[in-house]
């Protein structure tokens, strides 16, 4: 890994799109398709954070077809065969449940924006793990910058 970095390749941050057509589904929905298999089940489309950075909550909901939002960051490794793309054994993952309710409030932001939100609110009471995920989504995705993350932490850390 690079110095002066908390942004780290091997961790890949997505969006579920499931496909159900229900309009909402609980966090033990998601909990349980997450912790069924190592492998993405056939229900389920993840959609690559960068492909939705920048969406507002609205946009969001109309692109995947549910009210909640289920974004996760995991560690994962792809493979290809006879051309075709595999992801397999998803681990450490670290999963962040948008209610209806939470996005209800703060459905003219953008996706980035609340995850940022969240993982803020959530960072001190977060296992080292997670924060080091949240520390790479940060600086990916927001402060472009491993000095700015490292003064965002830093403040909270204080609070």
């Amino acid at each position: 890994m690079k110095e002066n970095t908390f942004d780290v390749p091997a961790y890949k941050f997505f969006v579920f799109k499931t496909n159900d057509s229900l309009r909402t589904h609980s966090i033990f929905y998601y909990n349980s398709l997450i912790s069924a298999s190592t492998s993405i089940p056939r229900d389920v489309t993840l959609i690559p954070f960068e492909n939705v950075d920048g969406l507002e909550i609205s946009e969001i909901r109309d692109l995947i077809g549910t009210d909640e939002v289920f974004v996760f960051g995991s560690l994962y490794y792809e493979r290809w065969s006879n051309g075709n793309r595999y992801i397999d054994n998803i681990a450490n993952i670290k999963p962040i449940y948008l209610s209806k309710e939470y996005l209800d409030n703060r459905k003219d932001k953008t996706i980035d924006k609340v995850c940022e939100e969240y993982m803020e609110e959530h960072y001190v009471d977060s296992n080292d793990s997670t924060r080091r995920m949240y520390r790479c989504f940060f600086e990916r995705y927001q402060d472009k910058n491993y000095e700015k993350t490292l003064d965002r932490v830093r403040k909270l850390m204080r609070k």
